[in-house]
């Protein structure tokens, strides 16, 4: 039976705020308030529902006075639909892509939306440079208008998936004006969900479908476009119990793992996937790689996976473990120094050892990124002069924070280079982070093993244990743009595994965590 498709609208209720403390985890900084609407059970008959985003406008969205890093940076590419009047019955829909709310189902509990602008501003956070997003379950009814819960008086007992597209090879088909070469096609996901049989069976979650306008190659995407994908997640924590985000392949790895820092105490699941040949093409793995990754994303297989992942081909892995290593083959992805936490065959198996614990406290939602960092991949011969040159002009332009050098081996370096040792170690004077990693695929950096990793150990050169670069770059990001760490606490971290992204040695007993 083909799915029915039924325009979505947003609700104009009352809108509430707060300012919420902190959670556990790292030092929090200053929050920023929560905004609130009301939760509408969705109409039984409606199992899925698409919504393609075209909009010129790039400064629309809930949450857009966020700063999106500590210098200025790009705007956007990934823009949200800030109004479109709905054919049928003409009432707009509000970014960002979550409020989505059926006419049908909207509450009897609506307010008049002026209500927004009678607010107790003693609530309101005072630091105006806010630093990360709370999303948290009402407490009060003087706070918060009472939400209706998943599946409640529905009479469906399915799960719900936002599924989020930016673009990538999924959405591409050949396009004769530049010759055969393949650009993205708006509207090309939507088409084929809705004749996927899969979807209604009753095994399979209820699936929201938002398309980003432009879509994008992956390759364009950057910060910016993460911290949108952040906090559409963050306005449908709520109302969804997993998500689904489609993209390109050449930088899911980079996305995805830059969302498993910004998105802390995440208590739902979030999985990444795409395809290497469009969905278009009669042979392209999407219809697979998107199965599984909704199955995945509503725990139908039993076992709820809450941490951003990657599912691609017959594995699914961990985000900030992730790495593409494959441009070819089907299987694109690999997680070099971790076994995948779940394998797709004739059955599933999970490995539940590898899964991270339950989050223990309300999704915080960081969206700085201070990616004022370079990494350089180290070839013998090289010139020290150059590298001392950019590191004069980046401590003295403060255009960068950290230096990511991929060493030989288990982090070696030439010692007898001293001009090369003394440039290092001018640069963490100067107060600049540089982390040592390995030109391997797999293994670990050990600077202690070799007298050419303790030069480097004297110069100041922290250990990124056994993380890929993507995670590198990513929690360096991540840890800067906090904005209330020093040089010193980044330092530590590094060695830190805070969302199961390095080996971690817990004592000398022989416990792991990874």
């Amino acid at each position: 039976m083909a799915a029915i498709i039924r325009p979505l609208h947003s609700a104009a209720a009352g809108i509430c705020r707060r300012a919420i403390g902190s959670s556990v985890g790292l030092p929090p900084g200053p929050s920023e308030c929560v905004r609130r609407t009301p939760y509408a059970a969705r109409c039984p008959h409606n199992r899925l529902q698409f919504r393609a985003s075209t909009s010129n406008n790039s400064g629309s969205g809930s949450g857009s006075s966020d700063p999106s890093s500590i210098d200025a940076g790009p705007k956007p590419k990934l823009t949200k639909l800030e109004r479109s009047v709905c054919p049928s019955m003409g009432t707009p829909l509000l970014s960002p892509a979550g409020l989505l709310f059926e006419y049908e189902s909207i509450m009897s509990t609506e307010t008049d939306s002026s209500e927004e602008d009678e607010l107790d501003t003693s609530l309101l956070p005072k630091d105006e440079e806010n630093l990360t997003e709370h999303v948290v379950p009402p407490e009060s009814p003087f706070f918060f208008i009472p939400q209706v819960k998943l599946h409640a008086g529905d009479g469906s007992h399915r799960k719900r998936v936002l599924v989020l597209c930016t673009g990538g090879t999924l959405t591409m088909s050949p396009n004769p004006e530049l010759g055969g070469a393949l650009s993205p096609v708006p509207g090309a996901l939507t088409d084929f969900m809705k004749s996927m049989l899969e979807l209604t069976n009753e095994k399979m979650p209820d699936v929201v479908v938002h398309e980003y306008a432009p879509l994008l190659d992956s390759s364009d995407m950057g910060p910016p476009d993460w911290q949108v994908i952040a906090r559409d997640i963050k306005a449908n924590y709520l109302h969804f119990d997993g998500f689904v985000i489609l993209m390109g392949t050449d930088t899911m790895a980079y996305t995805a793992t830059a969302l498993s820092f910004m998105l802390e105490n995440l208590g739902k699941p979030v999985v990444f996937t795409g395809s290497q040949v469009p969905i278009a093409e009669p042979h392209s793995d999407a219809r697979q790689n998107l199965i599984m990754a909704l199955i995945f994303a509503a725990s139908c297989n039993g076992v709820s996976i809450n941490e951003v992942t990657i599912f691609f081909h017959d594995r699914l892995i961990r985000a900030c473990r992730a790495q593409k290593v494959n441009s070819g083959e089907m299987g694109a992805f690999d997680s070099p120094n971790l076994p995948p936490l779940a394998t797709t065959g004739i059955s599933i198996k999970e490995q539940d050892h590898l899964i991270l614990p339950p989050a223990r406290g309300v999704l915080r939602v960081h969206t700085r990124m201070d990616t004022r960092l370079l990494a350089l991949r180290l070839v013998p011969g090289f010139d020290d002069q150059i590298l001392m040159h950019t590191i004069e002009a980046g401590a003295e332009s403060g255009s960068l924070r950290a230096l990511v050098l991929q060493l030989y081996g288990t982090g070696n370096a030439p010692a007898i280079k001293e001009d090369f040792i003394r440039c290092l170690k001018r640069a963490t004077e100067l107060g600049i982070l540089v982390v040592a990693s390995t030109q391997c695929h797999r293994g670990t950096v050990m600077m202690a093993h070799y007298a050419t990793g303790k030069a480097l150990e004297r110069a100041g050169v922290v250990s990124s244990n056994d993380m890929t670069l993507e995670a590198i770059s990513c929690k360096i990001a991540y840890l800067m743009g906090r904005g209330d760490l020093s040089r010193d606490q980044i330092a530590k971290l590094m060695c830190v595994s805070i969302r199961g992204e390095a080996f971690q040695r817990a004592s000398k007993k022989g416990r792991y965590y990874y």
